[in-house]
């Protein structure tokens, strides 16, 4: 099956580039602030971002690193 290219996630996330987005990791953790890099690891690069625990407000980071085995989903919309 060959790979369709048009499908792909990341061309999503370069869309999302400066733009708002939500990351969940898998331990619950949710992140909310402006996408600043990627790569194909989806380790990402969060700007102005805001920690939620619990859905409690848990801290906030100048620039925060998240590595991509770590993400369980990237919503690139924040509601």
């Amino acid at each position: 099956m060959a790979y369709n290219n048009s499908r792909n996630p990341l061309r999503a996330l370069q869309k999302r580039i400066g733009q708002e987005i939500v990351v969940r990791l898998k331990d619950g953790t949710r992140y909310v602030g402006n996408l600043k890099e990627y790569d194909n690891f989806m380790n990402i690069i969060v700007t102005n971002a805001v920690e939620f625990t619990n859905n409690e407000e848990s801290g906030k980071f100048e620039e925060l690193f998240v590595r991509g085995n770590n993400v369980l989903f990237i919503e690139p919309e924040a509601n």
